[in-house]
């Protein structure tokens, strides 16, 4: 019989270290936004798309539960903060921490006459952060791209660890 209780003891006492200890795991929450601006496609690019995972993954990377709205094509400032309002919404409805809305400037005058697969060179990355709960805007900044290798994902991939260099520092 004692040795039953104090199996029984044992699983308590586990039980209850594990409910105390699990209230100082937390991880703050960012929701993403790709907004692309690139007059020469109608659809999101790859690059955009590979700005996106590399965000996503070094979000998740660094302990942070990442979660992105859909990227979108936007063609004007009233387009860029329409798409903000409804990422922003989206964000606050999915209890985020934080929403950044990242927007991908490419230089379209070099694909003059080329074809829509040759990729255009990453021109500079603006982006904002905003607070879910207060709305209020930490920090809005931007990343030139890399002259390097312009056009190449390489470039795309450096300039997306500089963004999330520079969010990682507003956080």
């Amino acid at each position: 019989m004692e040795f039953s209780l104090w199996k029984r003891g044992k699983k308590i006492v586990s039980a209850a270290v594990v409910l105390f200890f699990s209230c100082f795991c937390f991880a703050g929450q960012i929701s993403v936004q790709i907004v692309q601006h690139n007059l020469a496609l109608d659809y999101v690019s790859e690059q955009s798309l590979i700005v996106e995972d590399e965000l996503l993954n070094g979000f998740f990377d660094r302990g942070y539960i990442v979660t992105n709205s859909q990227a979108q094509i936007s063609d004007s400032d009233e387009t860029d903060v329409e798409l903000l309002n409804t990422g922003f919404g989206e964000a606050y409805e999915g209890s985020s921490d934080y929403f950044v809305q990242v927007k991908l400037y490419y230089d379209t005058s070099k694909n003059k006459g080329v074809s829509d697969a040759t990729p255009c060179p990453l021109e500079h990355i603006d982006w904002v952060m905003l607070k879910c709960s207060s709305g209020e805007t930490l920090k809005s900044s931007s990343v030139k791209g890399n002259k390097k290798n312009p056009g190449t994902d390489e470039d795309v991939r450096q300039a997306s660890f500089a963004l999330i260099s520079d969010i990682q520092k507003a956080l």
